[in-house]
């Protein structure tokens, strides 16, 4: 097969040719992907940030018309005054959901708390595995709660099956189906989009530092990566015709 760019003759190498477009498509998409990536996670600092920043949230109604309203929520400072309420369906207990620091992994005690007539989970007392079978004691009645808007993240593939029987639970909320833990409490219905990280030894949500995580967010060199692989191959495959003689200039 030729082709002609202006005075030059180009005669593919088929098998070559087939080979190069299929890589080229993949490592455009690639690219394309990280690009789509980048522009996610900047948003999602951003929020983060946002929300990190902004005045500390005093009661639950705020937290859920700013979660109706698709606006940022996570890592929000907030104070509560509240109850602590004991699930019926769970025999008297918290919930132990495991967690990990990036260090370490530990069980942290999720325990169901009312504010007026909003509910919400609250993540307290941390212990670990040696621990399991004998917890620290439950927060019980009217305790003020300190601490920063959690939102829910959801388990993947990766995340070690819960086991409602045993109380041994590795995503929040993971088996619905099983237990829900909106509906562990008779006449209540507990929000599960979030839950509140109480920080102890504070007095109040003001003097809480703003909270960021450390996010990486390199999807540009990733991106420069992928598309500068093509430029290399595609120089590659010039140079290989090149090479072989199947390009060649008409001579006037």
């Amino acid at each position: 097969m030729k082709i002609k760019f202006g005075s030059f003759t180009f005669r593919l190498m088929p098998g070559l040719t087939i080979i190069t477009l299929i890589c080229v498509a993949i490592l455009l998409t690639l690219g394309t992907w990280q690009y789509k990536r980048l522009y996610w996670k900047a948003d999602l600092l951003a929020q983060i940030e946002q929300a990190a920043s902004a005045a500390p949230l005093t009661d639950l109604a705020q937290a859920n018309d700013i979660l109706r309203a698709g606006e940022p929520l996570d890592f929000r400072r907030i104070e509560l005054d509240g109850t602590f309420m004991a699930p019926t369906e769970n025999g008297g207990q918290p919930f132990h959901l495991m967690r990990s620091d990036g260090k370490r992994f530990y069980w942290r005690l999720y325990q169901p708390y009312k504010v007026g007539e909003a509910s919400v989970y609250v993540a307290t007392h941390e212990f670990s595995d040696v621990r399991k079978a004998s917890p620290p004691p439950t927060n019980i009645g009217r305790v003020p709660v300190i601490g920063y808007v959690r939102m829910v993240q959801a388990a993947n593939k990766f995340t070690p099956k819960s086991v409602p029987e045993t109380n041994r639970w590795f995503a929040f909320n993971a088996t619905p189906e099983l237990l829900n833990w909106a509906d562990v409490v008779d006449g209540e219905d507990i929000q599960t989009n979030y839950f509140i990280d109480q920080v102890t030894g504070v007095t109040s949500a003001g003097v809480l530092p703003v909270r960021i995580p450390d996010i990486p967010n390199n999807h540009l060199d990733y991106m420069l990566t992928w598309y500068s692989f093509v430029i290399i191959l595609l120089v590659i495959y010039f140079l290989l015709h090149k090479r072989t003689g199947r390009i060649s200039r008409e001579r006037k």
